[in-house]
C-alpha cells in the first residue's frame, strides 16, 4: 500500500473512532510491515572469488544492513548433488542463496532435458536418477514434499560472447548498480509495463489485476496490432517504468512477435538487447526458454547484463509464471524477489507439478525488493 492510500485510510477509521485506530494499527503490522531476517549464504565461484573480493564484501554487508546474516562460501566443488548436501545441511534459519559465478545446477526431464533450480530450492522432496546418466526423471514427496523450502538466484555473465566488456567487469558493475540501487542512486518511478502478446492478450484484464498488486500505476500493452518488436523495444529503452512483465513468444535467445511464435510481427534478439540501453530494473519474462542460463547468449542473461537491470525471472524451457497474483502480492507487500518467488510456488494449480512451471528460475539478486 502507498503511503498515500495508508494515511487515507488512517483518517477514515480514526474518525470511526479507537476501534478504527486499532484496526489501522493491525492493518498495517500485517500487510505493511516486513522484517528482513535470517541465514543466506552467496556461493561464489573460486576461478573469480579474490577477483571479486571488494564487490562480493560491500554485497554481503549490503545484507547485513538489509537486516540478514549473511556469510560468503568460496566454492569449487562442480557436483551439482555436494552443492544440494551443503544446503540441506543449513540450520532453520536459513532462507537461500545467491550463486555468483559458475556453480553447478542440476538437470531434469520432463518432455525435454532442462536445467531446474528446483532441484535446489526444495531441500526435503526426493529426486530419482535411476538409469545415472545425471538427468533427474523424477520428483516426488519423499520424507518432505515437493515444494521450495528456500530461494536461489543466479549471478553468472559467463554463458555470454558478446559483451562489449570482460566477464570480470560484468559482475562488477553488476554489484555496483546492486548497490546503488539499494542506497537510492539507481531509481525508477514506482510503475510497470505489462507487454502481452497476442496468444495471451484475451486474458489482459487477468494480467493486469495480477501486476497491479504489486504496481497500482501498470501500463497494459496487449492490443495486438501494437504488440510489436519495435513498439517493445523502444519502451524498454525509456526510463518509465521500474519492472516489466513480458508475455512473448520466445527461444532462448530472441522474442518471436504475432501469432503462433512465427514472428510474423518482428524479432528481438539477445544481441539486440545487448546494444539497447535498456532502462528497466526488473523483468518477469513468460516467454518460452528465455531464461536458459546453459544456453549461450541466452536472452534473459542478456537482460541481466544488459546496462540497469538487477533480476530476471523466468523459464529454462517452455512455460512461464501462470497465476502471477501469488507472486506479485507479497511483492507489493514488501518481500523480497526470492520470497516472493518461493511463495508463488505454493499455489495449488502451478506448482512443482506442472510442466509449466518447472524450469522456473531468478537471475540476479533475490533479495532485491521494489
Amino acid at each position: 500500500m502507498k503511503k498515500t492510500s495508508k494515511i487515507l485510510l488512517i483518517i477514515i477509521l480514526l474518525i470511526a473512532g479507537l476501534g478504527g485506530g486499532i484496526l489501522v494499527y493491525f492493518y498495517i503490522q500485517s500487510n505493511d510491515t516486513v522484517t528482513h531476517s535470517g541465514y543466506v549464504r552467496i556461493y561464489v565461484n573460486s576461478s573469480i572469488y579474490s577477483s571479486l573480493t571488494s564487490e562480493i564484501n560491500r554485497y554481503e554487508q549490503d545484507l547485513e544492513t538489509q537486516g540478514y546474516d549473511a556469510e560468503i562460501v568460496n566454492w569449487s566443488d562442480p557436483i551439482v548433488e555436494n552443492l544440494k548436501a551443503d544446503l540441506v545441511s543449513q540450520n532453520s534459519t536459513f532462507r537461500g542463496a545467491i550463486l555468483v559465478g559458475k556453480i553447478p545446477y542440476a538437470l531434469y526431464f520432463n518432455a525435454t532435458i532442462f536445467p531446474s533450480d528446483l532441484y535446489l530450492m526444495d531441500l526435503d522432496g526426493t529426486w530419482s536418477n535411476p538409469d545415472g546418466d545425471n538427468v533427474y526423471d523424477s520428483h516426488s514427496n519423499g520424507g518432505g514434499d515437493i515444494f521450495p523450502e528456500i530461494w536461489i538466484g543466479r549471478i553468472d555473465p559467463e554463458i555470454l560472447n558478446n559483451l562489449a566488456v570482460s566477464h570480470l567487469q560484468a559482475y562488477k558493475d553488476y554489484f555496483d548498480r546492486n548497490h546503488d540501487y539499494r542506497n537510492g542512486s539507481l531509481t525508477r518511478p514506482n510503475s510497470a509495463l505489462l507487454y502481452v502478446d497476442d496468444d495471451w492478450s484475451t486474458w489482459n484484464s487477468d494480467w493486469y489485476n495480477a501486476m497491479t498488486k504489486s504496481y497500482s500505476n501498470t501500463t497494459l500493452v496487449g492490443t495486438n496490432a501494437i504488440t510489436t518488436d519495435t513498439d517493445y523495444e523502444s519502451r524498454i529503452q525509456t526510463s518509465n517504468y521500474e519492472f516489466v512483465h513480458a508475455m512473448i513468444h520466445s527461444t532462448s535467445i530472441q522474442h518471436q512477435f504475432g501469432p503462433g511464435g512465427y514472428g510474423t510481427e518482428g524479432i528481438t534478439t539477445n544481441t539486440e538487447i545487448n546494444s539497447y540501453v535498456t532502462q528497466p530494473l526488473f523483468y518477469n519474462l513468460f516467454c518460452c526458454s528465455a531464461c536458459d542460463y546453459s544456453s549461450s547468449n541466452n536472452i534473459g542473461t542478456q537482460y541481466l547484463f544488459s546496462n540497469n537491470s538487477l533480476a530476471v525471472i523466468g523459464s529454462t524451457k517452455t512455460g512461464g509464471m501462470w497465476m502471477p497474483s501469488y507472486f506479485y502480492n507479497p511483492l507489493g507487500q514488501g518481500k523480497t524477489i526470492g520470497e516472493s518467488f518461493r511463495l508463488w510456488w505454493w499455489n495449488g494449480l502451478h506448482g512443482p507439478n506442472d510442466i509449466d512451471s518447472q524450469g522456473m528460475c531468478i537471475l540476479g539478486d533475490p533479495l532485491l525488493t521494489i
